[in-house]
């Protein structure tokens, strides 16, 4: 995906692994809770 989310704007639908071994999918946690997503460069990103 390329193309850049506005703040306030709705997520697309994604799935995740995390580093806990588990999937996390957006849609299953907007079921239970608000959701706040964060997006930072790696630290293998270039610079």
């Amino acid at each position: 995906m390329s193309r850049l989310l506005s703040p306030g704007s709705i997520a697309p639908e994604f799935s995740a692994d995390a580093s806990d071994g588990r999937v996390y999918r957006l849609r299953e946690l907007l079921e239970v809770s608000r959701v706040l997503l964060v997006f930072y460069p790696g630290n293998d990103t270039p610079g």
